[in-house]
């Protein structure tokens, strides 16, 4: 039987209700307890999130809140490894699923196996390379460039494997890493539309991003463009 993990900060009270409705819609849907990456120590951290492992170079240093999103995503993949099923999925722990997701959970289920990534984005930010099956209004694709956010994937055995052991250290995001399917070698596929949304404004705001200056705001919005050109450019050799 399938599994699905739903990454949970048990502080995070307000989206109690979150969880609750997710467990219930995805398959063998559990609740996994997330690690808080602000309760761990600086040489804790420092042991995991190590700077500039990887090129292009991420330009940001890590928040705490951030490893431990990396953390937790280890965790469910680890799960998924090391569990009876062929994939599972893994969700954080503010989507919340609109009209036609039956759909888009379907052609998910439908073409997994265990050497799967397939993704649920927020928005339509991708452009498909090459299209893998449609069902109702929901399209599957591979993308020309793998996007941002990793609210809801299902993630087959093989490859939960693989990601896990790649990732002892990691030098950026989660999300950002998965994008790297040149040096991840697991690909992705998406799903558009993916039928789900972020209630995290509603439900406590956010637990990665924090408030910065004017000034920080435009030095990261010069290095974040630099840095998504020369993914954006290693993309598309691979």
């Amino acid at each position: 039987m399938t599994k699905s993990y739903v990454i949970h900060l048990a502080a995070s009270t307000a989206r109690t209700d979150l969880v609750s409705a997710l467990v219930q819609t995805l398959t063998g849907g559990q609740v996994l307890d997330a690690v808080d990456g602000r309760k761990m120590s600086a040489q804790e951290r420092a042991q995991v999130s190590v700077p500039h492992l990887l090129d292009p170079r991420y330009p940001f240093p890590l928040m705490p809140s951030e490893i431990g999103c990396f953390l937790s995503h280890r965790k469910a993949w680890k799960a998924i490894a090391e569990g009876e099923a062929d994939f599972g999925f893994v969700a954080e722990d503010d989507v919340v699923t609109t009209d036609g997701f039956a759909d888009a959970l379907q052609i998910a289920l439908d073409h997994a196996d265990r050497q799967s990534l397939i993704r649920f984005p927020m928005a339509p930010r991708e452009k498909p390379k090459s299209v893998v099956a449609t069902k109702g209004d929901v399209t599957l694709f591979r993308p020309q460039e793998i996007g941002l956010t990793a609210a809801l994937y299902l993630l087959g055995k093989d490859a939960a494997h693989s990601l896990w052991s790649q990732s002892e250290r990691f030098d950026r995001p989660v999300d950002t890493w998965l994008q790297m399917r040149w040096e991840t070698g697991v690909d992705s596929l998406t799903l558009w539309p993916s039928c789900i949304k972020s209630a995290a404004a509603s439900h406590g705001g956010s637990t990665i991003q924090k408030k910065r200056s004017r000034m920080d705001q435009l030095k990261r919005t010069w290095h974040r463009a630099r840095y998504r050109a020369a993914i954006t450019s290693l993309s598309k050799g691979s």
